[in-house]
């Protein structure tokens, strides 16, 4: 693993230049996780890289910071790059889009499918910086085996739902932490519908995006409950958060068992960690 600074761009790069030569006109598919997810998923396909698994790849990156992409974006969501080419050759680059999903299982909720651009795409910007298609192929990411019911969902460790129409409207220095609303597992199923609904709907005020967990994420943890998380902020605004927290309980007609709905913020490791995981809590019904 190497570090690329390429001006004011940041990544992790995995390159094995004695068995990959870097094609004429390259380009890459992309890949877009969650800020907490994201080791995970690096680390899968560093291992698959090294392996040989990822027919066609000759090189994948991770983006740390990259200037082009919106920077609230960048506080929520990571990628992921797939570099194969020559991209002129369609046939063949939707064949590597399509044997990296094999082993790279990916669904982005909002557009429902997996990207690829060039790098002369990447020089021009993105839909951020006023393009308004930057993208020369794509695949639709709602595979056969995608399970999108948490209950039942092996193979993924959270469920995503965002959008970027949404996401776009708040500010770029916003500070999220999570509303979070427990469900047994054979209610979580319907709670997640509903709160999609909701979201897409635009009914839950104040809400970047959310995540669920799943049935394989649950095992991991040994938790006997699925987690819906609900993504606002600024932390330091009670009011505000709050507010969303009371709209968010009236919509999804949230109740639990303690009688409350907590707030979490991730704190960064440098810091002392607070004495409470919870910054607020509110009354549900």
């Amino acid at each position: 693993m190497a570090a690329d600074n390429d001006g004011d761009y940041e990544y992790e790069v995995e390159h094995n230049k004695e068995l990959y030569e870097t094609p004429d006109k390259p380009g890459k598919w992309i890949q877009f996780y969650a800020v907490d997810e994201i080791d995970v998923k690096w680390e899968r396909a560093k291992d698959l890289y090294r392996t040989g698994k990822l027919k066609g790849i000759y090189a994948i990156k991770r983006g740390i910071k990259c200037p082009r992409t919106s920077p609230t974006l960048q506080k929520y969501f990571q990628p992921l790059f797939f570099y194969c080419g020559p991209a002129y050759k369609e046939e063949e680059i939707m064949q590597y889009g399509k044997d990296l999903l094999k082993e790279m299982p990916y669904h982005k909720a909002d557009t429902g499918h997996m990207l690829y651009k060039t790098d002369e795409q990447s020089e021009t910007g993105t839909r951020w910086t006023g393009q308004e298609r930057n993208y020369r192929y794509k695949i639709k990411t709602t595979p056969a085996n995608f399970d999108p019911n948490p209950s039942t969902n092996t193979t993924d460790m959270f469920i995503d739902e965002s959008n970027d129409e949404i996401i776009s409207k708040y500010n770029d220095e916003l500070n999220v932490g999570k509303w979070i609303q427990y469900y047994a597992w054979h209610n979580i199923d319907a709670a997640w519908e509903n709160a999609k609904k909701l979201y897409r709907e635009r009914e839950l005020e104040g809400i970047v995006f959310m995540k669920v967990s799943t049935r394989l994420g649950g095992k991991k943890k040994v938790m006997p409950m699925g987690i819906i998380c609900f993504y606002c902020g600024p932390v330091d605004s009670k009011e505000e958060v709050e507010r969303y927290g009371h709209n968010l309980i009236q919509k999804t007609k949230y109740s639990s068992r303690d009688g409350f709905m907590c707030y979490q913020y991730k704190y960064n490791y440098n810091d002392t960690p607070p004495s409470s995981p919870w910054l607020y809590r509110i009354e549900t019904i």
